[in-house]
C-alpha cells in the first residue's frame, strides 16, 4: 500500500550537511499497525512530512498503492 525506497533528505546549512534521512526503504502493508521510534533529530518527523507530502525529498521513490509520486505534481 505504501513504500519508500531509498528515500533521501538531507539539509544543508552552510559547509554543514545534516543527513535527516538517508537510504531509507520500508514498506507498510494495508491495515498494519506501525509506530516509529527513534531518538530526537533521527528524522521521524521528516519521514513523516514526506510521506504526507508536506516535505519533498531529495532522492529514491515513495509509491502509493502502486503508484510513484516522483511525477506528481505539486497539486497532487
Amino acid at each position: 500500500m505504501l513504500e519508500l525506497k531509498h528515500i533521501k533528505k538531507y539539509f544543508y546549512v552552510g559547509d554543514s550537511v545534516t543527513k535527516a534521512l538517508d537510504d531509507v526503504s520500508v514498506s507498510f502493508r494495508p491495515k498494519e499497525f506501525v509506530a516509529i521510534l527513534g531518538p530526537s533529530g533521527s528524522g521521524k518527523t521528516t519521514m513523516l512530512n514526506g510521506i504526507g507530502g508536506l516535505d519533498i525529498y531529495d532522492s529514491g521513490d515513495l509509491i502509493i498503492k502502486g503508484k510513484s509520486t516522483k511525477d506528481f505534481s505539486e497539486s497532487d
